[in-house]
């Protein structure tokens, strides 16, 4: 009875897909944030994620190969959720400093946190409804 009462609370209300939009947004950050602290580092390399791309991945709506994990210990295969999300670097264009621009990461640091605290603030909503329907108020 609880497992069924947890799949419907939680699992077919859509708090895995917030969660990891979430993770997601927050790793993108993080990211973001190392290529603003390394904006006056010689040859470094900027990193970022293909957010659309690993977020349809960890939901499982990619189009591409998709191995099934038999066992535990197996490597996952093509574009299993369980595998890490691809960072990728901006090679740094020859006679550059590095290829970190200071106003494209600002920019876009801005705009993740905003899809953040969307995300965040539908995820609350998610629990106030789950509240409101246990407390009847």
């Amino acid at each position: 009875m609880i497992n069924k009462l947890q799949n419907f609370l939680f699992i077919k209300s859509g708090v895995p897909r917030l969660e990891n939009y979430l993770n997601l947004t927050a790793l993108r950050h993080k990211l973001k944030a190392g290529n603003v602290a390394n904006v006056a580092t010689p040859g470094y390399k900027s990193r970022d994620i293909s957010f659309e791309e690993e977020f349809k991945k960890l939901n499982g709506s990619t189009q591409g190969l998709k191995g099934e994990l038999t066992n535990p210990a197996h490597i996952a295969l093509g574009q299993h959720k369980s595998r890490p999300p691809k960072v990728e670097e901006t090679e740094v264009v020859k006679d550059e400093f590095n290829s970190v621009d200071i106003d494209i990461e600002i920019s876009e640091m801005a705009q993740n946190e905003l899809l953040f605290t969307i995300g965040a603030r539908l995820l609350q909503s998610k629990f106030d409804g789950i509240r409101k329907a246990i407390t009847s108020r």
